[in-house]
């Protein structure tokens, strides 16, 4: 079943780089990534990306860090061809997405419910989680009599949809 939690949260966007500046670079991920957790009422404190030893080209790759909370949320940055010469322009998408697990557990609480048609609760843990896509987490959901079952979560692609399963155990 897919599920729809909105706590999930990633980015896809570009910046002109213009000669490559790698502040602009990481303020445009701080940017983005801070209006993509708004939602989450989370900050990143900063965004940190190796610098290259040359001036980085058309399809270079690597990876920054952002750090949300003092957990790290991996970015990775495709440098593309740009408009004019002698400027960059820079694709980033987040490689992970983050889950706000005390909403994650009551949106999958709905969820489950109507499928089995009577109430679950579920616990996923506090805090924040964050999960590379394609990955799973697990939460635990409760009948009223105390039987649990696992649910196994699976993070989709950025701007698409994750799902969920229960484990027969």
């Amino acid at each position: 079943m897919a599920v729809a939690i909105p706590v999930v949260a990633g980015c896809q966007a570009s910046v002109g780089t213009g000669g490559f500046d790698y502040a602009q670079l990481e303020q445009a991920i701080t940017d983005e990534l801070n209006a993509n957790y708004k939602e989450l009422d989370r900050q990143v404190s900063g965004v940190d990306c190796p610098r290259q030893q040359q001036t980085p080209e058309a399809g270079d790759t690597f990876v920054c860090k952002a750090d949300l909370d003092g957990n790290p949320v991996r970015v990775q940055v495709t440098i593309a061809e740009g408009e004019a010469e002698g400027e960059g322009k820079a694709d980033f998408k987040t490689m992970d997405k983050v889950f706000d697990l005390q909403r994650t557990a009551a949106d999958l609480e709905g969820q489950i419910s109507a499928q089995v048609g009577f109430p679950v609760t579920v616990t996923c843990g506090d805090g924040l989680k964050i999960v590379e896509i394609a990955q799973s987490f697990e939460c635990e959901a409760a009948d009223p009599q105390g039987d649990t079952r696992t649910v196994r979560v699976t993070v989709g692609p950025v701007g698409g949809e994750d799902s969920w399963e229960i484990v027969e155990q």
